[in-house]
């Protein structure tokens, strides 16, 4: 026997096509210069590549951008082979401020490069990497496409404490607190196991 404990959706009815989510409005798209001006100002963000058993995988980085490319130091290992095996990547940043956060992301090719006169000149060759293992190979992130989200932060949630009230076995409700405990959490209701006997 299976107990299902129905919650209501405290959202106002109506269909979600027609009525605008006002969080909605506190996602803004950011223009692709944004998102590079983001990415120069910043030095740690995260790989993504389909390892060679064809599982995606995240390596944290330390990077740097030059010439509309992403470069970055890396050890021997896993994503200089990931790469080599599926060179299609992506690449995210993010931050905040006290006001707002972003992401932005980055989709392309990543290949392993020589300290050709591009990479020189990048600069990568000096940037010291968070990581204590050496670095001495230099992967290269051409983008294909970059995009950015800037999100303002969310007022409070301020819709009233209520819990749905339970059917079946167990404890006959769980309702809305008293005034004065408003501001305490609800407790997780618990309920032992059913057994089919």
């Amino acid at each position: 026997m299976t107990m299902t404990v129905p919650v209501p959706d405290p959202r106002p009815a109506g269909p979600p096509d027609t009525a605008a989510d006002p969080a909605d409005a506190l996602v803004e798209k950011l223009p692709t210069a944004e998102c590079w001006r983001l990415l120069e100002q910043h030095t740690l963000g995260r790989l993504a590549v389909e390892g060679t058993d064809g599982v995606p995988d995240v390596f944290p980085v330390n990077y740097l951008v030059h010439s509309g490319e992403v470069y970055i130091r890396s050890a021997p290992g896993g994503k200089l082979v990931d790469i080599a095996a599926r060179p299609v990547a992506a690449f995210e940043v993010d931050g905040e401020s006290a006001a707002r956060r972003w992401s932005v992301v980055i989709r392309g090719t990543a290949q392993q490069v020589e300290a050709d006169p591009q990479t020189r000149e990048s600069g990568i060759l000096a940037l010291t990497s968070w990581s204590p293992t050496r670095k001495q190979h230099v992967i290269r992130l051409t983008p294909s496409t970059v995009t950015g989200r800037r999100f303002h932060r969310r007022l409070p949630d301020v819709r009233p404490h209520a819990a749905a009230p339970l059917s079946g076995p167990g404890p006959a409700s769980v309702g809305v607190p008293p005034a004065d405990e408003a501001s305490k959490p609800l407790p997780i209701p618990h309920f032992p196991p059913l057994r089919e006997d």
